[in-house]
């Protein structure tokens, strides 16, 4: 059952896919031989017709590099948190490294009094027998 339901999923995406693009390739065909006068921040002349497929197109396009660009500024801003995140952690690491080695040094140090402190007592028990 699992394997025919993937199977009638592809073909009713596939369905999907096919009717969107004849729907925009239908929009394009019909709309080829109209014009409009269109002003976009001083780069067209509003007396001038512009060709409303490639307004479309224009559009379109325009659209893709905005989404384009955002999920690159949004990667860009998830690769920060990431980047901070890390130095927090490797900030904390060298943090504990530093208290591991300080705390090692002071066991040697505990561990060198301890063997003198061993050291001196069997000497003076030496001494007294």
């Amino acid at each position: 059952m699992s394997v025919a339901f993937r199977q009638l999923r592809v073909y009713v995406r596939g369905i999907i896919i096919l009717t969107v693009a004849v729907a925009i390739a239908l929009v394009l065909f019909k709309n080829r031989d109209h014009t409009v006068s269109v002003w976009f921040f001083g780069l067209t002349d509003d007396a001038e017709q512009v060709n409303v497929v490639s307004l479309m197109l224009c559009t379109a396009a325009g659209t893709l590099v905005s989404w384009w660009a955002l999920s690159l500024a949004w990667a860009l801003w998830r690769d920060m948190r990431e980047v901070k995140r890390l130095r927090t952690i490797d900030g904390a690491r060298k943090v504990l490294d530093q208290r591991a080695a300080e705390l090692e040094e002071r066991e040697r140090r505990v561990d060198g009094k301890l063997q003198e402190a061993i050291a001196k007592e069997q000497e003076g028990g030496d001494e007294q027998t």
